[in-house]
């Protein structure tokens, strides 16, 4: 029985470096907006999740909001998928009788899948809220498009 603790636990652990290498690999992040400076001075703003398509370049000073909602998106998913994880194993740990408390297990499993449901809808209202902000700064970038 200890095995398959030990073997659910390093798929765990494997599929949360997984996520961290995916996210730092792709600058990945729900809104879907990254940007990379140019030597030259230039900024190019990028959309989508995998497959990036450029959706301007322009100098680095005129696009300073941008940076800042894409950089707080950035941020939002760091915090999004470590508290998932956390959570996530919060629960694992709740569902397994050899891992659990004793008593009031099924308030805790509750207690957790509120909390996490609860975050997550809070994430994803704000990233709905910044995809927005920075879709009218792009526009504006872009002369009003």
């Amino acid at each position: 029985m200890k095995i398959r603790y030990i073997h659910l636990f390093i798929a765990y652990i494997l599929i949360s470096l997984s996520l961290i290498l995916f996210t730092t690999v792709t600058n990945f992040n729900l809104t879907g907006y990254s940007y990379q400076y140019h030597e030259n001075g230039e900024l190019t703003i990028e959309k989508g999740y995998l497959i990036k398509d450029q959706v301007i370049s322009t100098p680095t000073n005129e696009a300073i909001q941008a940076i800042e909602l894409i950089s707080k998106a950035d941020a939002y998913w760091n915090v999004t998928y470590v508290v998932c994880l956390v959570l996530f194993l919060l629960l694992f740990k709740s569902a397994y009788k050899s891992l659990r408390a004793e008593k009031n297990w099924k308030r805790y499993v509750t207690f957790y899948s509120i909390v996490l449901f609860s975050f997550l809808v809070w994430v994803i209202s704000s990233q709905i809220t910044l995809t927005e902000q920075i879709e009218t700064i792009i526009n504006n970038l872009k002369g009003g498009e």
